[in-house]
């Protein structure tokens, strides 16, 4: 029988009860897993939105990053084992969300399912001429293995390759093996300015955004839903307040990624994802940027 998980869209009152109980003068040890090396920059808006939900939920707690590196299938089985790691933040996906406790309320508003494009600097020409989703299905994409986002694209009639190793997507974008390499509006610029001296060709597309419904999710160990839910009631409480919307207002990961994708100034091109939960379906509209 699965843990249940909790829902912000219409929180039942079995656990709104559970969440109360969780929200007073607690104290949590969190782990969370390293991703990659070199990706603490992605991480930093993750740990400001953990905060402000723990502070907002009257909970003290530590943190510690453990150093093995894993990637999204091992960490997501590690956090179901929870002896290892209780909190992870990832894309949502139904069958990864089965047996965890997730708290649907996206943390980057949907900009990871904002995507644009890495490209080789010199393509751009061959991107001009992309109109529909039709014209993009002649290109091949490049994403991770094991990620959601290449069965949506799949679905969608795109090509992809997933190649075994992430360092590899870059040198394949790199060495024109392939056309491009879809990521959230948060993660682009970062990604291609770590790399300057490794792939120096390698910059973001300038006219084009891939749109589907996705984002990350908080996703804890079946055997902490008192932590599960003090985020839950947290997180809740710092929209309700504003405090949430304040950081995403302000942050520097947020914005500087907002202005310089120039989000509302890109041809839209729509996926649908048939890969979420009912929770995911159920989370209301006001929790997401829309574009």
């Amino acid at each position: 029988m699965h843990r249940r998980r909790f829902i912000f869209a219409a929180a039942s009152a079995a656990g709104a009860a559970l969440a109360a109980r969780a929200a007073s003068g607690e104290h949590f040890d969190i782990v969370y897993p390293q991703i990659r090396p070199g990706r603490d920059v992605h991480a930093a808006f993750a740990l400001a939105t953990l905060d402000l939900a723990m502070k907002a939920a009257n909970a003290t707690y530590t943190t510690r990053q453990l150093e093995l590196v894993m990637e999204r299938g091992r960490a997501l089985a590690e956090l179901a084992n929870g002896t290892t790691i209780n909190l992870h933040w990832t894309s949502m996906e139904a069958q990864a969300e089965r047996g965890l406790n997730v708290v649907h309320i996206p943390i980057h508003r949907g900009l990871i399912g904002y995507r644009v494009f890495i490209i080789r600097q010199d393509r751009q020409p061959d991107f001009d001429r992309i109109e529909t989703l039709d014209d993009l299905r002649s290109m091949t994409a490049v994403q991770g293995l094991g990620w959601i986002d290449t069965e949506i694209m799949r679905n969608a009639g795109l090509a992809v390759q997933t190649p075994s190793s992430y360092e590899t997507i870059f040198k394949m974008v790199e060495g024109k093996r392939v056309d491009y390499f879809p990521r959230g509006a948060v993660e682009a610029y970062p990604e291609i300015e770590s790399r300057r001296e490794t792939e120096p060709s390698l910059a973001v597309e300038n006219r084009l955004l891939l749109a589907y419904r996705s984002d990350f999710l908080f996703y804890v160990s079946p055997n902490h839903e008192r932590l599960a839910a003090a985020i839950a009631r947290g997180f809740t409480q710092a929209w309700r307040d504003g405090s949430y919307l304040k950081l995403f207002n302000t942050h520097p990961y947020i914005q500087n990624a907002l202005k310089r994708t120039n989000l509302g100034g890109r041809r839209i091109l729509r996926l649908d994802n048939p890969f979420m939960s009912d929770e995911d379906r159920a989370i209301p509209d006001m929790y997401w940027l829309h574009l």
